[in-house]
Order: C-alpha cells, then structure tokens, then sequence
C-alpha cells in the first residue's frame, strides 16, 4: 500500500511538473504574440493617421498639422523598429519590410507637403500616381501583418487555455485516485483562500488610489475629508481644517508638445511635490485629469493654509525636466475651511469655485469667498427645485424624454433612437437640456439625474418591442457615472427589471467623459459590454488627444460631432474630417453614425462616404414617445425619397 501510495505520488508530481512546464512555455509564447499584435496595431493607427495629417495638411496647410504628421510618422517608425528589435523571426522580416514601405511612403508625402507649401501645381500628379499609390500600398501590407499576427495572438491564447485545461483535469483525476492525498487538497485550498484574500487588499487598494501616482483618489478623500469634519463636531469646534482644490495650468500642452509619457510623469511629479509640501499631517489626493486635492486636518486659520497654499503653487512653477524635455506648469488653488466654509460635499464645491476664480485670475491661489464664488439665485432655485423633483421621484412626470430616429443609410431603415430629455417646469414652462444639464453636474445631481432618465427610457424601449417595434434605445450618460462604484449594476438591475435584452441599450459617452479617469471608464465600459450592453462615443472629433486612448475604450460606435457634418462639400475641412472619422471608426471595427444632419445633401454624401447610421432635423425633431413611430416611417421615406433621386429613380432594397 505504502509503494502504491508513493507510485501514486511521484506520477502526480510528475504529471503536475510537465504540466507547468507547458504552461509556463504557453504563457510565454503568448505574451510575446499579444504584445506583437498590439506594436503592430500601434503602428497600423499610427499610418493610418499619417494619411488623415497629410489630407488635412491639403485642405488647411499650416505648421501645426505638418508637426502632426511628423510626429504620426516618428511614431510608426519607432514602433515598427520597436518590433524589430524584439522579434528574430518573421515579426523582425515583417517589421522591416513595412519600415521600408513606411519611410518610402514617407518621404513622397513629404515632398507632398513641400510642393503645397510652394504652392507648387505639381504637387496634384504627385499625390495621384504616387503618394496615394503608395498610401494604399503600406496600408493594404500592414493591415494584411495585423491581422495575422493578431490571429496568430488569438490562437496562442487558446493553445494556452487548452493546456491549462489538460492540465487541471489531469490533476483533478489525480487527486481523485486516493484519499490520502486530502492533507495536499487542504493545503492547496488554504493558499488559494490566502490568495483571495491578498487579491481582496490589492483590489481595495487599487478602488482607493490612483493607478498612476498612487495617490488617494477622489472616494478615499472623501472619507478621510469626512472623517476629519466629524473630529472637528466631537472636539466641540476647536479647530479648523482647510481643503485645497488644485488645477494644473498648461497641462494639455505638455501633453500636445511632449507626448503623454511626458505628461504622465510630470503628474507624478507634481504629486510628489505637493506630497513633500504638505508634510506628514496632510493627504493629497488625485480627482482625475490635471486636478489635486489636498486637506489639512488642522489650521490656525487662513493666513496658515494661504501661506502653505503659496509655497504648493510655487512648488508646481519649478520646471520639470524630462527626458522628452523641459516642461513648465503652473498651478491655480482654492481654499475652502471647514467647517467655515461647509462640509461634505458643500465643502469641496467651495474649494472648487474658489479654485476656478483662481484660474480665472491667471492662476495663483484664491480663497472661498461667498460674495464672489456664490451661484446666481436662479442657478440656485433651479438646482433646488430640480432635487426636490428628484427627491419625489417626478410623480407628474416633468421631466420627458423625447426621441430622435437613427436611419441606418444602407437601405433607409430606423434601428435605433435617442433619447433626448425636456423638463416641463411648472413655472418656466418647457426649458431644454442645456438649461438645466449643467447645474446637475456642477452640484452633484448629474447622477441621480442619469439613473432616473436611463429608467424612462429603457422602459419606454420594453413598451415599444412588446408593441412589435424593436429599437435600441441611446441614452446619454453624464461625465461623473462612469466612476461611480454602483453605476453599471444599476443599469444591469433597471434592464433587467423592465425586461429589455441588453443588446437593445446603448450608453451614449463623450470622448471628455471619458478621458476623465480613463483606467476606471475603461473598467467600467468593460463589465457594461461583457453584458450585452453597446456603448458608443458621443461628439466624436472634440475631445480624444490621443488615439492610443482610444483604442483602449471598449466601444461599439461612433457618433461624429454635428460641427463637421455642417458642411460636407467634397475637399472642404469638414468632408475630409468626416472621411477620416468615417474610415478610422471602420478600421476599429466600429460602426458610425452622423449627428446633427440638417439637409439631404449632406446625408446623400454621408452615404457616399460609406457612414452606417444618420440623425438630424433632415429625417426627424425630437418627438415624444407616441410621435416616434410615425416618424421614424417619415424618416424612412426621406432617406428613400433622396436615394432614389439621387440615383435616378433605382430603388433601395
């Protein structure tokens, strides 16, 4: 029994050994292929928005976008180098080939771009039988060694899941054979548990700082804000604390100018400065973007917290020197003391206010002042009377939302509304969104707001497909929900509680909403697909600095701003950004829709520019629920209407 039992465990150990040894070479071998796959796709977004500069460069020569090209181009040089240098095989072969065609593509648009500048006619054959040749050369080449490496990626990772796989039912069978091996199953159980507890802690630490500094975030900082405001109410009042909001001035231009590793690293710095500045008694925070936070849990007053105040600020005007090269900043502050100032969120309001009549002042340092920081009275009425409609859950309904038609160009068809809100005031009468959206997300409401119109509507949408009409439903969701803990199971329990299929909702986001906390939209986003939810970017073209980023946001469509739609002319500004838009979205896998269509021309030439879906006052107003479907049939004949006078009378099918 003995060498039976010893037989049994050497072939375990065995089994087990080989099994790692497989895994490890698995993991290996895919973590290579996947990061191929993303260099490869880095440098194919990276070509691709070479041709977009150079297009533009056409249309509005000027040093700005010549500056844009060349850096688009660096970029594809280095990334397809950067591929190269870690590949000995194919990867290498492939890299330098489409280096070769990159650099020769290359140098015929800078003499392109040399031509136009010398306003050189010459410049018009050029482009014809060269530069776009070559153009559609590389780009055919590089997205042809995408594809197979990002296959070639896919199946590494199910070898991978194979082997592990094999490797878990073997040694599943093995545990099985003997009940003396119990002793090894506990102890492998009491690790994993070990695990999951260490697991836990990293992600509580990780849902209470910052990714990139490591700093506080915004709900940690609320915690310790608060917890410090009930110190100051037990100790009977006997001291103040002060709370600091901090922007930084000139941000975006070290991103523009030096890249965003360049901007990454001066946001590091710029934590480790205000951190070294505010001692150990002090928190500093990260809120997301270019904005700090910093509370003082003791201060004799203001003339203390406005003298550390001066000192942070100066701190931010050091220049910090950079690899990529010296970047300068500088910082504007406000301060707000509590409980002098408020408490709670009324606290961080003030700092706020505070901090943008610093900003506004060119920077510096600003303490709260009601007389000049104070929202108008009727800022303030709307507010209150918006929450208190909040408060009883809108019982008459004032706030209703009206839809929009999205027809799908290829053949006419309406799939899909949004949904667009009006709140019927009972002594303003009827205001528009742009009223009343602002003050929501300036006082804290914008999420509340969010989560009672994303019920309206996915409501709505569940009465329209048990009346036989099936449409997704876009419902724009506001800056502050994405980084809010409870969002995506809120919208999970509103779907799921009307009985709508997730695939028939879509989140509507700004690219700005977005770029706020990148890491936790991202997560967010994520989870919201996993379960059949779209997600698309609204106002597309007014907000991303970096395409990079947008890769990363697990999106479904693009919704291009109604401000290039306006003037579509072939050549003009607008139809080449359009263009542009139209086919990155397509190389992303992404469909895209047009907003703000206002005339039939202009949807005729979205629809020769290959755009999926359109919306504007040229199909349909916003209409309320019981309007839609006459109007999506309205919709429908326009775009039929237009097409068959378009092509002479051929019908859509």
């Amino acid at each position: 029994m003995t060498a039976a039992l010893a037989g049994v465990l050497l072939a375990l150990a065995g089994y087990v050994i080989q099994g790692t040894v497989h895994t490890t070479r698995a993991t290996e071998q895919q973590s290579h292929a996947l990061v191929i796959d993303s260099m490869f796709f880095e440098a194919r977004i990276a070509i691709a928005m070479q041709e977009v500069n150079l297009r533009h460069y056409q249309v509005e020569p000027s040093v700005a976008v010549e500056q844009r090209f060349a850096q688009v181009a660096r970029t594809a040089n280095d990334t397809l180098m950067r591929i190269a240098a870690q590949d000995t095989g194919q990867a290498r072969a492939d890299a330098v080939r489409l280096r070769d065609e990159q650099l020769a593509y290359q140098a015929l648009a800078e003499r392109l771009i040399a031509l136009i500048a010398d306003s050189d006619p010459g410049h018009i054959q050029l482009d014809r039988l060269e530069v776009t040749p070559a153009f559609y050369t590389l780009q055919d080449d590089v997205d042809e060694v995408s594809r197979a490496y990002h296959d070639d990626a896919q199946m590494q990772v199910a070898e991978l899941r194979r082997t592990q796989v094999r490797l878990l039912i073997g040694t599943s069978v093995g545990f099985g054979v003997t009940l003396t091996l119990v002793g090894m199953i506990l102890r492998l159980v009491l690790g994993y548990q070990r695990r999951l507890v260490e697991q836990a802690a990293a992600s509580r630490h990780l849902a209470l700082h910052d990714p990139l500094t490591g700093l506080p975030n915004r709900t940690l900082f609320g915690q310790r804000l608060r917890r410090a405001l009930a110190g100051i109410t037990a100790a009977g009042g006997g001291h103040q604390l002060a709370l600091m909001v901090i922007d930084l001035n000139g941000f975006k231009a070290v991103n523009d100018t030096l890249g965003h590793h360049a901007g990454d690293l001066v946001l590091l710095e710029s934590g480790r400065r205000l951190t070294g500045g505010v001692g150990a008694d002090g928190l500093v925070a990260r809120l997301g973007g270019d904005e700090f936070a910093v509370l003082l849990p003791h201060v004799s007053g203001v003339d203390a917290a406005t003298e550390l105040a001066e000192r942070l600020v100066a701190s931010l005007r050091r220049d910090f020197l950079l690899d990529e090269g010296p970047a300068a900043i500088s910082g504007s502050l406000g301060i707000a003391l509590g409980p002098l100032h408020g408490a709670g969120d009324e606290l961080f309001r003030h700092a706020d206010a505070a901090m943008y009549r610093a900003k506004g002042n060119g920077g510096g340092v600003a303490v709260y002042d009601a007389a000049e920081d104070a929202e108008t009275p009727d800022r303030m009425q709307l507010f209150a009377d918006l929450r208190a409609l909040l408060d009883s859950g809108d019982p008459d309904g004032q706030l209703r939302l009206h839809y929009q038609p999205q027809v799908r160009l290829s053949d006419g068809a309406v799939t899909a509304v949004e949904a667009l809100v009006r709140w019927q005031h009972p002594a303003r009468g009827l205001l528009p969104p742009a009223v009343f959206l602002p003050v929501a997300e300036s006082r804290g409401l914008e999420i509340r707001l969010t989560d009672h119109l994303l019920g309206l509507a996915v409501r709505q949408a569940a009465r329209w497909r048990e009346a036989g009409l099936e449409y997704r439903m876009a419902v724009n969701v506001s800056p502050g929900c994405l980084i809010d803990a409870g969002f995506v199971a809120r919208v999970l329990g509103t779907v799921a509680g009307a009985g709508l299929p997730p695939r028939l909702l879509c989140l509507e986001l700004t690219e700005t909403s977005i770029m706020a906390d990148p890491e936790r939209a991202v997560r967010a986003l994520h989870e919201i697909r996993e379960h059949g939810v779209s997600v698309s970017v609204d106002d597309f073209g007014t907000g991303f600095s970096s395409l990079a980023q947008l890769r990363r946001v697990p999106a479904d469509e693009l919704k291009i701003d109604r401000t290039f739609v306006r003037d579509l002319t072939p050549g003009s500004p607008d139809a080449v950004m359009v263009r542009s838009a139209i086919d990155l979205g397509h190389n992303l896998g992404l469909s895209v829709v047009a907003e703000g269509v206002e005339d039939v021309a202009a949807l005729l030439r979205l629809r020769e520019l290959a755009c999926d879906y359109a919306q504007g006052f040229a199909l349909s107003h916003p209409v309320p629920a019981d309007l839609l479907p006459q109007a999506c049939r309205d919709a429908e004949q326009v775009v039929r209407a237009a097409v068959e006078a378009g092509e002479g009378g051929v019908l859509m099918r």
